[in-house]
């Protein structure tokens, strides 16, 4: 089994020339472009010997001249459907960046650099399940499309190989040509759906400093106690009008506002019961709630540490880190 899938993956490297990650502009040159004929045209083909062999049994002149008239229209169908393909020229574009579970879209940029019109031509992605776009270009003209694919982790989302094929005129043949761009889009961790709240105004820094801070928080209320939540922050008040027997939650404050307006997000002091996916959520979200709130946020990752700021830039740094995180080494 695992010999036929070399064989399989040899043959398609070689003769179909399904190459690795190509970067810049490709040209679908004539090696590049393949033509076989479809079921349409199989049955074509069935026809013809049908009628060569009864316009010879019969000595029909008549049907050797649809015959060959049939043959000739293939003939010509064959070169319009090759040329309605060959020498476009393909770039791919940088998508922007998304947050796992969310549609990646690609940009392609398609340029017919010869007067020649192309028609119904069929753009996908080879191996996944993605919708099929069918476009037209004109004569030295070009045009931009975008292909999505559904995300499922961070980190880099390399672009899948795509197909472009075409049956246009007649339908009796198909011509294809693959191409794999070079080219990736960032995936943020997605954000936790229910996050704690904000570790507003305290500086994980330090305990010293984080003691400090705390009498600034100013109380918002109370809510069910999540996973990761401070236990100082448990409102034994409330807790003790619940009965945990009978399948009561625990309850924990929510504090909102600080003095001067900054947040320190630091990775380190969340739980590592907690799993790492989630924990990279949880910081997404915050990310996305300091930045909701305008509120200036430091980021402690690993080794980085970034002053508070806020703002696109500041913002994309973060979520950056999040997204890559021990996607190249191993972190405990």
């Amino acid at each position: 089994m695992l010999y036929l899938k070399k064989l399989r993956t040899q043959f398609k490297r070689i003769v179909l020339l399904e190459k690795s990650a190509e970067s810049g502009e490709v040209i679908l040159k004539q090696r590049r472009v393949f033509t076989l004929p479809s079921r349409a045209g199989l049955a074509f083909v069935l026809l013809l010997v049908m009628l060569f062999l009864t316009s010879t049994n019969y000595n029909l002149n008549l049907g050797f001249g649809m015959t060959y008239l049939l043959a000739g229209l293939a003939a010509v169908n064959a070169l319009y459907t090759f040329r309605n393909l060959a020498y476009l020229r393909l770039q791919a574009g940088q998508g922007e960046s998304i947050f796992a579970g969310d549609v990646a879209e690609f940009p392609i940029h398609i340029k017919n650099p010869q007067n020649l019109d192309r028609y119904a031509i069929h753009i996908n992605f080879l191996h996944e399940q993605s919708p099929e776009q069918i476009f037209d270009v004109g004569a030295n003209d070009s045009l931009s499309i975008k292909l999505r694919t559904l995300s499922s982790r961070r980190g880099y989302l390399s672009c899948p190989r795509i197909r472009l094929q075409t049956w246009f005129p007649l339908g009796l043949l198909r011509a294809w040509s693959t191409w794999l761009p070079a080219t990736t889009i960032l995936v943020f961790p997605s954000p936790e759906a229910t996050p704690p709240p904000l570790p507003v105004g305290i500086d994980n820094a330090s305990d010293n400093n984080s003691s400090q801070s705390t009498g600034h928080e100013d109380f918002a209320g109370v809510r069910s106690y999540q996973s990761g939540d401070p236990f100082k922050h448990l409102s034994w008040k409330h807790i003790a009008r619940v009965d945990l027997d009978a399948g009561g939650a625990l309850i924990s404050k929510q504090f909102a506002g600080a003095s001067g307006g900054e947040v320190c997000l630091d990775f380190a002091l969340i739980s590592s019961q907690i799993d790492l996916e989630l924990r990279l959520s949880r910081m997404t979200s915050w990310i996305l709630e300091a930045e909701r709130q305008q509120l200036d946020y430091g980021f402690k990752l690993g080794n980085l540490n970034f002053s508070p700021a806020q703002g696109e830039i500041h913002r994309n740094t973060c979520l950056t880190a999040l997204a890559t995180y021990g996607l190249d080494q191993h972190h405990a």
